[in-house]
């Protein structure tokens, strides 16, 4: 399979489910940050009851798919619900920094699943080598962009 189609193709969906659901990417992207937590200490402990419960899968392997889903799990949960962009402008920047920031995180579980050869190989590494920076200038960008979350203000009532 060709790698470019697929990254091309992981990048688009995540970039389409983010831009509609018009979620600011601070706490999308703090969520992938926890997902990725999630995927490093739980991933080879759960792919066994997963392939207990019934699930069989040949390609990828199934420890690829436990990694993705935790990942992604705790962003697509936030796409639901959470502080929202109101122009168009914010909506786009924040759904490519989370395909970007997703993208990066879920380079390493994709490689493990593709044949890599050639120039397949030559694009996996470029984009393999980039990651580290990739993912921590989107969590700079995470932070910065949840600290000028504005948040509704309630009046207190007066007492008078």
């Amino acid at each position: 399979m060709n790698v470019l189609m697929v990254f091309g193709a992981a990048l688009l969906i995540l970039f389409i489910l983010a831009y509609l659901t018009k979620r600011r990417f601070g706490v999308l992207g703090l969520a992938l940050a926890a997902g990725s937590m999630m995927s490093d200490l739980w991933a080879q402990t759960l792919t066994p009851i997963v392939a207990e419960v019934g699930v069989k899968v040949s390609v990828p392997p199934l420890i690829t798919l436990v990694s993705i889903i935790l990942v992604l799990l705790p962003a697509v949960v936030l796409l639901f619900g959470g502080p929202s962009y109101k122009h168009t402008g914010e909506r786009l920047i924040g759904a490519a920094l989370f395909a970007a920031l997703a993208f990066a995180l879920l380079v390493e579980p994709l490689g493990s699943a593709l044949s890599l050869d050639g120039s397949n190989l030559e694009l996996y590494k470029f984009f393999y080598d980039y990651r580290v920076y990739i993912i921590t200038a989107g969590l700079i960008v995470a932070l910065v962009d949840i600290l000028f979350t504005r948040t509704s203000k309630h009046h207190k009532r007066s007492t008078h």
